[in-house]
């Protein structure tokens, strides 16, 4: 037998756990390392930036 479980043998473990909530960006941690880069010059990049300094955006993409 390779791998997997022998023929009439089944499972009695539970499925693993799922998280209950969907992943976001930390706006922090992304201001945080765009304000180390000195790519942050580039246009977009400061747009980007500046967008995400006003408290009212708080969704980052």
């Amino acid at each position: 037998m390779t791998g997997g479980l022998p023929r009439g043998v089944e499972r009695d473990d539970p499925l693993p756990l799922r998280p209950g909530w969907t992943f976001w960006p930390d706006r922090d941690l992304l201001l945080y390392t765009l304000a180390r880069l000195p790519a942050v010059r580039e246009p977009w990049l400061r747009r980007l930036y500046l967008h995400l300094q006003n408290p009212t955006n708080f969704r980052v993409f």
